[in-house]
């Protein structure tokens, strides 16, 4: 089945995009420095399709926000789920709908899958309304979580 909804699949032809992105989300949320190299590699796992989807909002060469699942298990088990690495939407369109077209991507890969979606908030900015938009768009009632980091400052990025 096809998904229905704005988000689509970003290929490598829009890798030069994806990048701008990622540093851009690395400027405003990184505990660690990016390296270049690994983000490289691990776009590559989705383009490649290893183990990884990148899910985009905008026309090519415009992305407006960007979706990266990666298909794992637990260290206890074979079970596969689908682990959020990110979903970022550029802060000049965080009034549009694209966070939620962009989540409703991630339940439609688990919808479609049965692989449960695991998906967090981690941030050095408040999050309380992205808090609010995941409550409602994952109504997640079995099992509920948060991220704590301790020791953790902003990364200093270097370009």
């Amino acid at each position: 089945m096809q998904y229905q909804g704005r988000a689509r699949i970003i290929g490598r032809d829009e890798h030069s995009n994806v990048m701008e992105i990622c540093h851009r989300l690395a400027e405003e949320n990184a505990i660690f420095s990016m390296n270049d190299d690994r983000v490289h590699a691990m776009m590559a796992r989705a383009y490649d399709k290893q183990g990884g989807i990148l899910a985009g909002i905008g026309p090519k060469g415009a992305l407006e926000g960007l979706l990266f699942l990666h298909l794992t298990s637990f260290w206890y088990s074979d079970d596969p789920y689908f682990e959020e690495f990110f979903l970022y939407v550029l802060p000049e369109y965080r009034k549009s709908r694209n966070a939620v077209e962009l989540l409703g991507f991630a339940k439609w890969c688990s919808d479609e899958s049965g692989y449960p979606l695991f998906i967090g908030i981690l941030s050095n900015h408040p999050t309380e309304r992205k808090e609010l938009l995941y409550e409602r768009q994952l109504q997640a009632e079995d099992y509920k979580g948060r991220f704590f980091v301790y020791n953790a400052k902003k990364a200093k990025i270097k370009n």
